[in-house]
């Protein structure tokens, strides 16, 4: 499996508190069956002020420790970028860092507050300059829970999505939970991801939610997203992904999550 989204980096954001914690994080998503994972510590605009030089300095050091540790896991530079206006002036100017530094896919991080009234327009603008753009934990957004026909129109429009393992598991709210699932049933996610920032909660393992994922859509579609999708982002090819279907406004919990969790 590929996790595409961790805060493994220490001392660069909430994530990874020093190297004896990111080292025990790699060894933790290799036991898993993780074998390759990007770095995607925060850019957060007067708070987490990770430059590409940055960033790409303590994942060399990083790379370096696996291979002084004998831990069998592939790393890739990359960063959670959170929306604003001048991301594509601050990449070009190569201040800010793309997935795999590859200058395509943007992992992007909405605000929590409220979403801007011109987002449409801002992934558009993104999308004609060549970006491509990846929206972190969709399902963890309260506005997109309030409004999931939103990230269907962007996911019609090309727009790739992650939904984060802990949030399948329950390790959030069953608000969360169940938005996940809806999420998954209605193909509007195409990333399942750990969001890892240490070893407690979001811990660095895909397995349990993958085996979930193969439940409700299968074998095929769980390895698409958490291999052969993330891969690809990685290589920085074109991703093509199913058309999403259409989801109330409210959503109700599913069948298959009623049988699955009846009994607990």
């Amino acid at each position: 499996m590929i996790d595409i989204h961790n805060h493994i980096l220490p001392g660069l954001d909430d994530g990874a508190s020093g190297w004896e914690q990111s080292l025990a994080m790699a060894r933790v998503a290799v036991e898993d069956g993780i074998t390759e994972i990007v770095c995607t510590p925060h850019w957060v605009p007067g708070k987490y002020e990770n430059t590409r030089a940055l960033i790409l300095e303590r994942f060399s050091e990083f790379t370096t420790l696996l291979a002084e540790h004998n831990i069998p896991l592939a790393a890739y530079p990359g960063a959670e970028l959170r929306l604003d206006a001048s991301l594509p002036q601050r990449i070009r100017a190569g201040e800010l860092l793309t997935l795999n530094d590859g200058g395509s896919y943007i992992l992007v991080e909405l605000p929590e507050e409220a979403l801007p009234r011109n987002i449409e327009d801002f992934f558009w603008q993104l999308q004609l300059q060549n970006f491509k753009p990846v929206i972190s934990h969709v399902e963890r957004n309260s506005a997109l829970r309030q409004d999931p026909a939103r990230l269907c129109r962007w996911v019609e429009t090309g727009i790739l999505t992650q939904i984060t393992a802990a949030s399948i598991l329950a390790e959030f709210s069953t608000d969360i939970r169940d938005f996940a699932i809806q999420l998954l049933e209605h193909r509007m996610v195409h990333m399942v991801v750990t969001d890892s920032h240490g070893l407690r909660m979001r811990i660095p393992q895909l397995s349990g939610a993958c085996k979930v994922v193969e439940e409700i859509l299968g074998a095929d579609i769980a390895h698409e997203m958490t291999h052969e999708i993330p891969k690809l982002i990685i290589e920085g090819k074109s991703v093509t992904t199913a058309d999403p279907v259409p989801l109330r406004k409210e959503p109700a919990r599913s069948y298959f999550w009623k049988r699955m969790f009846s009994q607990k």
